[in-house]
């Protein structure tokens, strides 16, 4: 019974790690959305909060990470659940990188229209490429969410 019970907070946690992971790549598809947004648009109030936000992004990496360590540490997990644990690691490292690339999306996109400059013709090209970019996170993500590898592989 003791180990059944220990065993359901593990789980627990695990969940609450997975589920956290899901709200910072939430919170990235936001970043990168509202980036591409303020670029276009030179709203400078949106390329405030994307850049606002990567704090916020920065705090949800180390919390999650602090939380596997911890998981580690207390929890000594193995085979699955240590590659669960080690996936949420590198997940999490890769969506904070994105998150900075959101924000100097952001930073470059106020450079810009504070400076009166016009869009590169290019443009329409950045703007497919982050649309591409978005997807493959979006699609990762759902792929997390739902453990599924094969899905995963194709976002590959």
């Amino acid at each position: 019974m003791a180990n059944e019970h220990i065993s359901k907070r593990f789980d627990a946690e695990l969940e609450g790690v997975r589920s956290r992971v899901l709200q910072m790549g939430g919170l990235v598809e936001q970043q990168i959305s509202r980036a591409m947004e303020s670029l276009a648009n030179g709203d400078m109030v949106l390329a405030d909060q994307v850049i606002a936000d990567d704090h916020r992004v920065n705090a949800l990496e180390v919390g999650i990470d602090d939380d596997c360590v911890h998981i580690i540490a207390k929890r000594q997990p193995t085979a699955g659940d240590l590659r669960m644990v080690m996936a949420v690691i590198k997940t999490i490292t890769d969506l904070e990188r994105i998150g900075d690339e959101a924000q100097k999306i952001a930073r470059m996109g106020k450079l810009i229209h504070e400076q009166d400059r016009r869009l590169s013709t290019k443009f329409s090209e950045v703007r497919y490429a982050s649309s591409v970019a978005l997807d493959m996170v979006k699609t990762a993500l759902d792929a997390f969410a739902r453990l599924d590898i094969s899905a995963a592989a194709k976002v590959v």
